[in-house]
């Protein structure tokens, strides 16, 4: 193990980046809203994991910390990924009016990330899936079709 992961961050990294492809697999192919509703419903059943995530997280703010690039990566692909789909959604005509897509994506980023650490010291108190709906209730259009 230590051939492939000298350090215990590398294994650690490498725990999140297999999620963050199965994650991928779960969204692909579904709305926004119906993709994070089941992304924050895959999240709530390995809170292990979103633990991992969240502590490794906010070790790795330093520039030196060995996660610090996967994290600035992941967050400003992740900001972009939700920019392009708030852009996509603005073109349909869906946006409420004065809502930035990329303000609106990193709203999003930071939301997620902010209600699931809640999630984690009160599990039965806080649901993150409604509080990613509500929040997309607040910025994006109802579907008239």
């Amino acid at each position: 193990m230590l051939h492939h992961f000298p350090a215990k961050e590398d294994l650690l990294l490498a725990v999140l980046a297999d999620r963050d492809l199965r994650g991928d697999d779960i969204k692909d192919g579904l709305a926004l809203d119906e993709g994070l509703s089941a992304q924050a419903s895959h999240n709530a059943g390995t809170p292990g994991i979103i633990e991992l995530y969240t502590t490794l997280c906010a070790e790795s703010t330093s520039p030196e910390h060995p996660a610090h690039a996967y994290f600035s990566g992941r967050f400003r692909r992740t900001r972009a990924s939700f920019g392009e789909q708030f852009r996509a959604l603005q073109q349909a005509g869906r946006l409420r009016s004065g809502v930035d897509p990329d303000l609106a994506g990193a709203g999003l980023v930071a939301l997620w990330d902010g209600v699931q650490l809640q999630w984690l010291m009160e599990p039965g108190e806080v649901d993150v899936a409604a509080a990613l709906r509500h929040y997309l209730s607040l910025v994006i259009l109802p579907d008239r079709h």
